[in-house]
């Protein structure tokens, strides 16, 4: 399962705001982000702490209490299996739907600064809010104020922005992290099914005597073995329930996927593993049997080979020349 994420963060000080922004603009040291990318992050609104933070105070109304919410922070990003997996043209798609998303939320006006960040490990956008109502007021409780609100803005992010690109929203209404969801979710796909063991099933010796020892009672072990079988039940089913849920997922995405028309690059992934195949048999047919061939018709043959690689790298080469020819992020 590859998920959407989104994250929030509530910034009443001054001095973590311009903390956040520091680690925003690597301003100070960042060990997760490898400095030989750090040119390739993307900032649009601002270059410096100095400078985001005066956009900031500039958006806040003229009269606010000191312990309000000043700036909302805002990370989003995915799975790192789906970076791994998605081109260029999706990934802008993503965040370039995520701030969309962001503008319609808060206002264009509210937004101080958008941030791509493209030097650590998995890809992410940030973004500094600052949250004022309708009536010009800062108002995060609007936003952010309770589970119902957070998760509300879980649902319509992963409905508008997620599903677009087959990302999947969080599991709903759990309290543990990402992490541990994955971490979860890998424990129910592996090996790691409870046993029954040849210890469950013996009694187990309770007390050794000089003439005769005592065992448990068969009620005990009964007992034992029934807990036992309920537990390797218990995580069939979870597995089960799991798989079931993915399967059903990955057919609604299939089929919106159809409707949308995103299902070519499916497709063409599926036409050039079958090329590949086509590639791979003709090459081992070509050494087996060419011992029934003259010298022109073996020359004609590599001929036709060397033809269709070359049209396959051309294909190539001009897919990634219409990849790159896309335009900047815009707020």
């Amino acid at each position: 399962m590859k998920y959407a994420i989104l994250r929030t963060k509530k910034l009443k000080e001054w001095g973590n705001i311009c903390a956040s922004l520091e680690h925003n603009f690597r301003e100070r040291m960042t060990p997760n982000a490898d400095e030989n990318r750090t040119g390739l992050n993307i900032h649009i609104g601002g270059n410096s702490t100095a400078e985001v933070r005066a956009e900031i105070e500039k958006g806040l109304p003229e009269k606010y209490r000191a312990d309000c919410v000043k700036c909302v922070e805002y990370l989003i990003t995915a799975s790192p299996e789906w970076f791994e997996l998605a081109d260029e043209r999706e990934i802008k798609q993503y965040f370039d739907s995520s701030i969309e998303w962001l503008k319609e939320r808060h206002g264009e006006d509210n937004i101080k600064c958008i941030s791509i960040h493209n030097d650590e490990k998995t890809p992410h956008l940030v973004a500094y809010v600052v949250p004022l109502d309708e009536r010009g007021k800062l108002n995060c409780k609007k936003f952010l104020g309770g589970k119902k609100l957070m998760s509300e803005m879980q649902d319509d992010f992963a409905q508008r922005v997620g599903r677009n690109v087959l990302l999947q929203r969080g599991i709903k209404g759990s309290k543990a992290k990402h992490q541990r969801v994955q971490r979860f979710y890998g424990e129910l796909k592996n090996n790691d099914t409870p046993q029954l063991t040849y210890e469950d099933l013996r009694p187990q010796l309770l007390k050794k005597g000089l003439f005769q020892d005592t065992y448990e009672d068969d009620s005990v072990v009964i007992a034992r073995v029934n807990k036992r079988v309920s537990e390797i039940l218990e995580h069939k089913q979870a597995q089960i329930h799991v798989m079931s849920k993915e399967i059903q997922e990955l057919k609604e995405d299939v089929s919106k996927a159809k409707r949308d028309g995103n299902l070519k690059n499916f497709d063409l992934e599926r036409q050039n593993q079958a090329l590949k195949r086509e590639l791979t048999e003709t090459l081992d047919n070509h050494r087996i049997n060419t011992k029934g061939l003259s010298t022109a018709q073996l020359d004609a043959l590599n001929a036709k080979i060397r033809e269709f690689r070359a049209e396959n790298e051309k294909e190539r080469i001009e897919a990634q020349k219409r990849s790159m020819g896309r335009g900047g992020l815009k707020i």
